[in-house]
């Protein structure tokens, strides 16, 4: 994506001397933690008939994202900042190593004991870890055989992303946020570019969400801010790649500092990006019903719910034997409903505003822990509260 717009540098400059004091820092999280002296690492690819020792690891051509067969006997996939985006599970198979067979399969074993096997049959070239973060196994042909899906879909302060990394909203392929090698930082949503940080032709230049909250792209040797959010002084932040189709930068109050779109429509009903259980999740059997029809913000007791546009309160319940206290808000073809809240502030036909406070969470109903059960309907179908709600 290229346009005439010259790079917004504004800011940038004035803090050049924390910048470079932050770079050190941020460049830090692109090389990740170091295995040990014994150990092999694979980049990007290995070949079909390796076998993968205790420490070894496979990573991404740059570093970014790691395979590694730890001493526990788990497989385990680190990505920016060591979050776990992928494990084996077999965390009890102290010594277990992990072999990439030439037949296509990627079989965890320790001796002749197979532990865990992946794949399906096929003549395999090589196993390799992309910069999306995906598995996958290649044949012979360089085609793909299989994959294992795996995303990262944020950074935190004092992260990087490096060049070639691309972040991804979820498994699909339609929302991603890519810092490319030729030096540009794009959006693209279902393959069309929708925002550029315009700083292309400066080949290695990397991103750096700093710990004083400034998103800042550098130039390869660090040295120069090419383009920046000017968010600095919003303390430590994360930088979230949306379901909603937008990137999102969020302040240590955990509200929206930057994005690459102004945000409209219906809010996120409390001020907290922490998931704790996703729409569509199987809870398993016993479980009515099975699969979660919301979404769940693990706040704590008592924290503020908020109504996600001008709307009607349309339904208010107390002492439900699942969802505990919940509330219903009508915005036009869309409801909302917050369940499991500690307090109802409102009442059923009560007109309520942008941003008015309709409730306190809390663990009442058929609930774990403390958290906020949300569910959307759209014309009256559930639909996934991330696609429909925006965070604040």
């Amino acid at each position: 994506m290229r346009s005439s717009t010259t790079t917004t540098r504004t800011g940038a400059r004035t803090r050049l001397a924390a910048i470079t004091v932050a770079t050190a820092v941020v460049m830090a999280g692109i090389v990740g933690i170091a295995a040990p002296a014994s150990a092999t690492t694979y980049k990007s690819t290995v070949k079909a008939g390796t076998t993968i020792q205790v420490n070894d690891a496979v990573t991404s051509a740059n570093g970014q994202f790691r395979l590694v067969m730890q001493g526990d006997g788990n497989l385990v996939e680190y990505g920016i900042g060591n979050v776990v985006l992928w494990a084996s599970n077999t965390a009890t198979s102290p010594g277990a190593v992990a072999t990439v067979g030439k037949d296509g399969a990627l079989v965890l074993h320790r001796g002749n004991t197979i532990i865990k096997q992946w794949g399906k049959a096929g003549a395999a070239k090589d196993f390799g870890v992309r910069a999306d973060g995906e598995l996958r196994m290649r044949t012979t042909s360089n085609g793909l055989l299989w994959r294992v899906t795996t995303f990262q879909d944020r950074i935190s302060s004092g992260a990087a992303i490096a060049p070639g990394t691309v972040l991804r909203s979820n498994a699909a392929a339609a929302r991603s946020f890519t810092m490319q090698t030729d030096g540009n930082l794009v959006q693209y949503v279902s393959g069309k570019a929708t925002w550029s940080s315009q700083t292309f032709g400066n080949p290695g230049a990397y991103a750096a969400l700093q710990p004083d909250g400034n998103f800042v792209v550098y130039s390869a040797d660090g040295r120069r801010a090419l383009w920046a959010s000017n968010t600095s002084g919003k303390g430590r932040a994360q930088l979230l790649v949306q379901l909603d189709s937008n990137v999102v930068l969020y302040g240590s109050a955990d509200t929206r500092v930057w994005s690459t779109r102004a945000v409209t429509g219906l809010r996120w009903p409390v001020k907290s990006t922490r998931i704790t259980g996703r729409y569509g999740d199987d809870r398993g059997p016993g479980h009515t019903p099975r699969y979660h029809q919301g979404t769940d913000a693990g706040v704590g007791t008592g924290t503020p719910v908020y109504s996600s546009g001008r709307g009607t309160v349309t339904t208010v319940v107390r002492d439900n034997a699942s969802y505990g206290n919940y509330v219903v808000v009508t915005y036009g073809l869309t409801t909302v409903l917050t369940a499991h809240l500690s307090e109802i502030e409102v009442t059923k036909g009560q007109m309520v505003s942008v941003g008015k406070e309709i409730a306190k969470s809390g663990n009442t109903g058929q609930s774990t822990g403390p958290h906020v059960h949300v569910e959307t309907r759209v014309n009256g179908a559930l639909q996934d509260p991330l696609t429909v709600l925006h965070f604040r």
